[in-house]
């Protein structure tokens, strides 16, 4: 009967959550938000089949200028999505089987998460509320945000490993509690510092805390190839002074913008709370549900009897209160405060996802009275019912596969209206001012420059004779005659320049960060992608950390002696 009901459940969150609009067969698809999302998965792709491991750069991006976003935003999810890509399903299907796969796991790590604390009906109760909220909905259909929507895929499966290390004999475990930390930790760029956080303060409130404590320093280690480039080449972009324009505290949420809106709008964050063109619910019945619920669990708090999780429920009453806290406009004398650091979260209403989080693991505390207990199926009747209802908002208007390609995945939108949406990645060489002047911009005349218009990585400024020999999006070289050389890259140290085969270090650059090289003979100048030492210090430590790993599985004795932590 359970494992029907729980197959009952899959089939309600795929079929109504899902629908028309995730089904991937059915040639149609729907714009969002961040609409780069598409043109991401396509660059991550090109770096994987030109064997660039780990993706650093869209060299489309920026009029074929290169640009690093990977080097700086949360791989995690653009991993898990190119994957589909590059086994063969196209851009559009790789995203819609990406979205409705993180609903699925959602549930059902939410499921697995709250089985530990609570019987079967109760935990499937909670899972089901967690991915039927219309957050979900919002994070896929109104933003279209990968990156969030695999964090609140991935978040209980983090809080699921920890505890299940926590209590486990197994290697395995171990190793898939680091797997689990690296890839939560990477899912997003300031959603995963939050997690942090709390992931340090849940460790402490389980059994075991040194194993788990070792488990997240191997998660960082693991996932050193990109945290190790972010944290200290992000001071070669304009990443710190673009943050600091945000007006943080003017997005903070009225409290009733949680339970209702006036429309549900594709429009975006405005300032004040009656200004907002989409919605910020999170769910009427969730909420009703989670605040019966937490009548429930407050009941357990203060009762007598010894319960050994009465830790872990304060830890998620005070997450879920503190996350509501934080969104809504009753914060907004300590969020000006912190302004300066929460900048960086760029939107307050991102704490919504720890709140939906908390309100389902709240709800699944409901607890039916002695006499009608073995009808504990009504709670998974009920939120197969909220399923249901919630299902209207989990859809879209469709436009054709081939528009949605015309629109999102097409060489001009790639190569010049893309990196304008992440701005915050553009190299320090480029002049931010001059740079935006050739942003396209609808109903006004683009500004052109010839050096790149015909694709080629360098151009003569004195019309001398160049002959192409390699132009590829990660290597090039040219013979050139004497002149001053213009090579149409935004310079970072990634790229490295040769002229006649001895190393370059540009120190003159035009306003678009491309170099300049004044060449006094016929030269051979080769200009080609490559790791940074930073870089590559990143990579040692995530194959150093892969190797250990083996060795925990194979080694007995190193595992024994983890065990005993």
């Amino acid at each position: 009967m359970k494992r029907l009901f729980l197959i009952l459940s899959f089939i309600f969150v795929i079929f109504f959550l899902g629908r028309a609009a995730l089904n991937p067969l059915n040639g149609q698809m729907f714009n969002f938000h961040d609409d780069t999302q598409a043109a991401r998965i396509q660059q991550f792709v090109l770096n994987l089949k030109s064997l660039k491991f780990p993706p650093r750069i869209a060299p489309n991006f920026s009029n074929n200028l290169g640009f690093p976003v990977f080097n700086f935003y949360a791989p995690a999810p653009y991993w898990i999505t190119s994957l589909f890509h590059l086994f063969g399903f196209d851009v559009i299907t790789a995203l819609k089987i990406s979205f409705l796969l993180a609903l699925a796991l959602a549930f059902f790590f939410m499921y697995r998460f709250l089985r530990i604390y609570f019987d079967f009906y109760p935990s499937l109760f909670g899972g089901l509320l967690y991915a039927s909220s219309p957050w979900m909905a919002i994070e896929i259909f109104i933003r279209g945000n990968l990156a969030e929507i695999w964090f609140l895929a991935l978040l209980p499966l983090v809080f699921l490993m920890i505890a299940s290390n926590s209590r486990s004999k197994s290697p395995w475990t171990f190793v898939g509690t680091v797997l689990t930390l690296s890839l939560g930790l990477t899912s997003h760029n300031v959603l995963s510092i939050v997690l942090l956080l709390l992931i340090i303060l849940f460790i402490a409130l389980n059994k075991k805390p040194l194993r788990n404590y070792l488990a997240l320093g191997l998660a960082f280690g693991l996932s050193a190839y990109f945290f190790i480039p972010a944290v200290l080449e992000v001071g070669m972009t304009h990443a710190a002074a673009i943050a600091k324009n945000r007006h943080y505290v003017e997005h903070l949420l009225c409290p009733w913008q949680l339970w209702t809106t006036p429309f549900w709008g594709y429009g975006g964050s405005g300032p004040d709370c009656n200004n907002d063109g989409m919605a910020f619910m999170l769910g009427k019945p969730q909420i009703i549900l989670g605040v019966i619920g937490l009548i429930f669990l407050i009941r357990r708090l203060v009762a007598k009897k010894k319960d050994e999780n009465k830790k872990i429920f304060w830890f998620i009453i005070i997450l879920t209160t503190g996350s509501l806290f934080l969104t809504t406009t009753p914060s907004t004398p300590v969020s000006k405060i912190l302004e300066p650091a929460l900048s960086f979260f760029q939107f307050p209403w991102r704490f919504s996802s720890f709140s939906i989080f908390g309100i389902a693991y709240i709800a699944a505390s409901i607890k039916l009275p002695k006499a009608i207990r073995r009808f504990d199926v009504l709670l998974g009747v009920i939120a197969l019912f909220v399923v249901f209802y919630n299902g209207k908002f989990f859809t879209k208007h469709l436009m054709t596969n081939d528009r949605f390609n015309k629109d999102y995945l097409s060489e001009i939108f790639i190569t010049k209206m893309v990196v304008y949406k992440v701005a915050e990645y553009l190299p320090k060489t480029v002049n931010y001012k001059t740079w935006l002047t050739y942003e396209p911009v609808k109903g006004k005349p683009w500004k052109k420059d010839p050096t790149l218009e015909d694709k080629k990585f360098i151009h003569l400024l004195e019309n001398g004779r160049v002959q192409i020999l390699k132009n590829g999006p990660f290597e090039k070289q040219a013979e050139t005659s004497p002149g001053t050389a213009l090579i149409n890259v935004h310079y970072m140290p990634y790229w490295k320049i040769t002229v006649n085969q001895k190393q370059f270090i540009p120190k003159t650059f035009d306003a678009l960060g491309r170099p300049l090289i004044n060449l006094t003979s016929p030269s051979l100048i080769t200009v080609k992608f490559e790791e940074t030492p930073v870089e590559k210090l990143g990579n040692l430590g995530s194959l150093f950390t892969i190797i250990l790993l083996f060795a925990v599985i194979w080694n007995k004795n190193l595992w024994k002696k983890i065990e005993k932590i």
